[in-house]
């Protein structure tokens, strides 16, 4: 099985448990699950894997992916 990235354009259809990258000039900031939405305020919140913090996502600052495991082409991410 491979872990597969799909561009998360809109952060209102993130959904509690989805396992997210989030990244910012293709350098990788956060992994983590999402924790909270706010569709109304355009904000998620994800619990991050590394630190434990818990990060606030708005939709212009980050650009975010979903990550699933499946049959596919492995994701790419910076070291």
């Amino acid at each position: 099985m491979n872990l597969t990235a799909s561009r998360v354009s809109d952060l209102r259809t993130l959904c509690l448990g989805d396992r997210v990258e989030v990244r910012r000039f293709n350098d990788v900031h956060y992994r983590g699950h999402v924790e909270a939405t706010s569709p109304r305020l355009g904000v998620s919140w994800i619990r991050d894997d590394a630190t434990g913090n818990r990060v606030m996502l708005h939709a212009g600052a980050y650009e975010v992916f979903r990550i699933r495991l499946g049959l596919g082409v492995g994701i790419g991410h910076a070291a």
